[in-house]
Protein backbone atom coordinates (compact mmCIF):
# COMPACT_ATOMS: atom_id res chain seq x y z
CA UNK A 1 0.00 0.00 0.00
CA UNK A 2 1.21 3.49 -0.86
CA UNK A 3 0.28 6.81 0.75
CA UNK A 4 0.09 9.49 -1.94
CA UNK A 5 -0.63 13.21 -2.17
CA UNK A 6 -0.03 16.13 -4.48
CA UNK A 7 2.46 18.86 -3.65
CA UNK A 8 2.31 22.31 -5.21
CA UNK A 9 5.44 24.44 -5.52
CA UNK A 10 5.32 28.20 -6.03
CA UNK A 11 8.21 30.54 -6.80
CA UNK A 12 8.47 33.20 -4.07
CA UNK A 13 11.59 34.75 -5.55
CA UNK A 14 13.12 34.33 -8.99
CA UNK A 15 13.44 30.57 -9.49
CA UNK A 16 15.98 28.63 -11.52
CA UNK A 17 16.85 24.95 -11.83
CA UNK A 18 19.82 24.55 -14.16
CA UNK A 19 19.92 22.10 -17.05
CA UNK A 20 20.03 21.89 -20.82
CA UNK A 21 22.36 23.28 -23.47
CA UNK A 22 23.00 27.02 -22.99
CA UNK A 23 23.73 27.65 -26.68
CA UNK A 24 20.19 26.58 -27.63
CA UNK A 25 18.28 28.81 -25.23
CA UNK A 26 20.28 32.03 -25.10
CA UNK A 27 21.66 31.99 -21.54
CA UNK A 28 24.72 30.60 -19.78
CA UNK A 29 22.59 28.95 -17.07
CA UNK A 30 19.22 27.88 -18.48
CA UNK A 31 16.13 26.51 -16.74
CA UNK A 32 15.84 22.75 -17.22
CA UNK A 33 13.52 21.59 -20.03
CA UNK A 34 12.06 18.37 -21.39
CA UNK A 35 11.01 17.81 -25.04
CA UNK A 36 7.31 17.34 -25.81
CA UNK A 37 5.60 15.40 -28.61
CA UNK A 38 4.81 18.74 -30.29
CA UNK A 39 8.53 19.39 -30.72
CA UNK A 40 8.53 22.20 -28.16
CA UNK A 41 10.39 22.16 -24.85
CA UNK A 42 8.56 22.33 -21.52
CA UNK A 43 10.11 23.68 -18.35
CA UNK A 44 9.77 21.62 -15.18
CA UNK A 45 11.27 21.20 -11.71
CA UNK A 46 12.92 17.77 -11.30
CA UNK A 47 11.55 15.62 -8.52
CA UNK A 48 15.14 14.72 -7.66
CA UNK A 49 15.89 18.39 -6.94
CA UNK A 50 12.88 18.69 -4.64
CA UNK A 51 13.72 15.40 -2.91
CA UNK A 52 17.32 16.51 -2.35
CA UNK A 53 16.18 19.84 -0.90
CA UNK A 54 13.69 18.08 1.38
CA UNK A 55 16.39 15.68 2.53
CA UNK A 56 18.63 18.60 3.53
CA UNK A 57 15.70 20.23 5.32
CA UNK A 58 14.90 16.99 7.16
CA UNK A 59 18.54 16.67 8.26
CA UNK A 60 18.46 20.17 9.72
CA UNK A 61 15.28 19.71 11.72
CA UNK A 62 15.11 15.97 12.56
CA UNK A 63 16.77 15.94 15.99
CA UNK A 64 14.59 18.77 17.31
CA UNK A 65 11.57 16.50 16.96
CA UNK A 66 13.03 13.20 18.13
CA UNK A 67 14.07 11.80 14.75
CA UNK A 68 17.60 10.63 13.99
CA UNK A 69 19.89 12.07 11.32
CA UNK A 70 23.42 10.82 10.67
CA UNK A 71 24.23 14.09 8.88
CA UNK A 72 26.49 12.30 6.40
CA UNK A 73 26.58 12.37 2.59
CA UNK A 74 29.71 10.34 1.74
CA UNK A 75 28.83 6.62 1.28
CA UNK A 76 31.63 5.28 3.50
CA UNK A 77 30.77 7.64 6.35
CA UNK A 78 27.06 6.80 5.99
CA UNK A 79 27.87 3.09 6.33
CA UNK A 80 29.84 3.71 9.52
CA UNK A 81 27.12 5.95 10.94
CA UNK A 82 24.59 3.15 10.30
CA UNK A 83 26.62 0.44 12.04
CA UNK A 84 23.88 0.02 14.67
CA UNK A 85 20.77 1.22 12.84
CA UNK A 86 19.81 3.30 9.84
CA UNK A 87 18.95 6.87 10.79
CA UNK A 88 15.43 8.15 10.10
CA UNK A 89 16.47 10.60 7.39
CA UNK A 90 18.27 7.91 5.38
CA UNK A 91 15.47 5.41 6.01
CA UNK A 92 13.03 7.88 4.43
CA UNK A 93 15.10 9.40 1.64
CA UNK A 94 17.39 6.48 0.85
CA UNK A 95 21.17 6.12 0.88
CA UNK A 96 23.94 4.53 -1.24
CA UNK A 97 24.60 0.77 -1.14
CA UNK A 98 21.34 -0.02 0.59
CA UNK A 99 21.24 -3.75 1.54
CA UNK A 100 19.47 -5.88 -1.04
CA UNK A 101 19.30 -2.98 -3.45
CA UNK A 102 16.15 -1.69 -1.76
CA UNK A 103 14.79 1.61 -2.99
CA UNK A 104 13.80 4.57 -0.88
CA UNK A 105 10.19 4.28 0.35
CA UNK A 106 9.72 7.89 -0.78
CA UNK A 107 9.03 8.77 -4.42
CA UNK A 108 8.68 12.32 -5.73
CA UNK A 109 7.65 13.00 -9.32
CA UNK A 110 8.77 15.86 -11.51
CA UNK A 111 6.85 19.11 -11.00
CA UNK A 112 4.93 20.36 -14.05
CA UNK A 113 3.80 23.98 -14.52
CA UNK A 114 0.13 24.70 -13.72
CA UNK A 115 -0.04 27.66 -16.08
CA UNK A 116 1.34 28.98 -19.33
CA UNK A 117 4.89 30.24 -18.94
CA UNK A 118 4.59 32.73 -21.79
CA UNK A 119 6.10 35.96 -20.52
CA UNK A 120 7.10 34.28 -17.23
CA UNK A 121 10.78 33.77 -18.11
CA UNK A 122 13.46 36.38 -17.60
CA UNK A 123 17.25 36.54 -17.76
CA UNK A 124 19.63 38.32 -15.40
CA UNK A 125 23.33 38.99 -15.80
CA UNK A 126 25.44 38.06 -12.78
CA UNK A 127 29.05 38.55 -11.75
CA UNK A 128 30.84 35.22 -11.28
CA UNK A 129 32.22 34.70 -7.77
CA UNK A 130 35.49 33.00 -6.84
CA UNK A 131 34.09 30.79 -4.07
CA UNK A 132 37.49 30.04 -2.51
CA UNK A 133 38.34 33.72 -2.11
CA UNK A 134 34.74 35.03 -1.85
CA UNK A 135 35.46 37.83 -4.33
CA UNK A 136 34.16 38.67 -7.79
CA UNK A 137 36.07 37.33 -10.77
CA UNK A 138 37.22 40.24 -12.91
CA UNK A 139 35.32 40.48 -16.23
CA UNK A 140 33.58 37.17 -15.51
CA UNK A 141 29.87 37.65 -16.22
CA UNK A 142 27.19 35.07 -16.93
CA UNK A 143 23.51 35.15 -17.85
CA UNK A 144 21.00 33.01 -15.91
CA UNK A 145 17.41 32.20 -16.83
CA UNK A 146 14.66 32.47 -14.20
CA UNK A 147 10.96 31.88 -13.68
CA UNK A 148 9.31 34.97 -12.20
CA UNK A 149 7.72 34.87 -8.72
CA UNK A 150 4.18 33.53 -8.42
CA UNK A 151 4.43 30.70 -10.97
CA UNK A 152 3.10 27.37 -9.65
CA UNK A 153 4.12 23.79 -10.36
CA UNK A 154 2.57 20.52 -9.20
CA UNK A 155 4.13 17.14 -8.45
CA UNK A 156 3.13 13.96 -6.68
CA UNK A 157 4.59 12.37 -3.55
CA UNK A 158 4.27 8.71 -2.52
CA UNK A 159 5.54 6.96 0.59
CA UNK A 160 5.28 3.24 1.24
CA UNK A 161 2.79 2.42 3.98
CA UNK A 162 5.42 0.40 5.84
CA UNK A 163 7.31 3.67 6.46
CA UNK A 164 4.33 5.78 7.51
CA UNK A 165 5.92 6.40 10.92
CA UNK A 166 8.32 8.67 9.00
CA UNK A 167 5.53 10.70 7.40
CA UNK A 168 5.75 13.35 10.17
CA UNK A 169 9.45 13.80 9.33
CA UNK A 170 8.47 14.45 5.71
CA UNK A 171 5.88 17.01 6.83
CA UNK A 172 8.50 18.73 8.98
CA UNK A 173 10.90 18.80 6.02
CA UNK A 174 8.25 20.45 3.82
CA UNK A 175 7.63 23.07 6.51
CA UNK A 176 11.36 23.68 6.93
CA UNK A 177 11.98 24.04 3.19
CA UNK A 178 9.31 26.76 2.96
CA UNK A 179 11.52 28.99 5.10
CA UNK A 180 14.86 27.96 3.61
CA UNK A 181 16.62 28.11 0.27
CA UNK A 182 15.95 26.03 -2.81
CA UNK A 183 19.22 25.81 -4.68
CA UNK A 184 21.58 28.73 -4.20
CA UNK A 185 19.31 31.73 -4.49
CA UNK A 186 15.64 30.78 -4.69
CA UNK A 187 12.87 30.69 -2.10
CA UNK A 188 9.83 28.52 -2.78
CA UNK A 189 6.50 27.94 -1.11
CA UNK A 190 4.97 24.46 -0.87
CA UNK A 191 1.39 23.36 -0.33
CA UNK A 192 -0.06 19.88 0.21
CA UNK A 193 -3.18 18.96 -1.79
CA UNK A 194 -4.74 15.75 -0.43
CA UNK A 195 -8.48 16.19 0.34
CA UNK A 196 -7.53 15.51 3.98
CA UNK A 197 -6.56 11.91 3.18
CA UNK A 198 -3.31 12.25 5.14
CA UNK A 199 -5.30 12.72 8.35
CA UNK A 200 -5.79 8.95 8.34
CA UNK A 201 -2.06 8.29 8.45
CA UNK A 202 -0.65 10.66 11.10
CA UNK A 203 -1.15 10.92 14.86
CA UNK A 204 -3.41 13.67 16.17
CA UNK A 205 -0.45 15.72 17.42
CA UNK A 206 0.68 16.31 13.81
CA UNK A 207 -2.71 17.45 12.48
CA UNK A 208 -2.00 21.12 13.19
CA UNK A 209 1.21 20.97 11.16
CA UNK A 210 -0.57 19.12 8.37
CA UNK A 211 -3.37 21.69 8.25
CA UNK A 212 -0.85 24.52 8.01
CA UNK A 213 0.87 22.79 5.09
CA UNK A 214 -2.40 22.78 3.15
CA UNK A 215 -2.16 26.57 2.93
CA UNK A 216 0.46 28.75 1.30
CA UNK A 217 2.90 30.26 3.80
CA UNK A 218 3.97 33.23 1.68
CA UNK A 219 0.64 35.06 1.32
CA UNK A 220 0.35 38.68 0.22
CA UNK A 221 3.99 38.92 -0.86
CA UNK A 222 3.69 37.58 -4.42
Amino acid sequence: MVISFSLELKAVTLLTVGGGVPELFGADAVFIRVPEASGKYKLYVPGSSVKGALRSAASRIAKQYGFESCGEVEPGRIARAHSKRVCDVCALFGYPNRPGGEKSPLTISNFEPLESLDGKLTTITHVSIDEKRAVAREWALYVAEYIVPGVRFRGHVSIDHTSKELLPLLLLAIAELRTGRFGRRSIIDLRIVDDKELNKHVDQKWIGLLESLREWLWVGLI
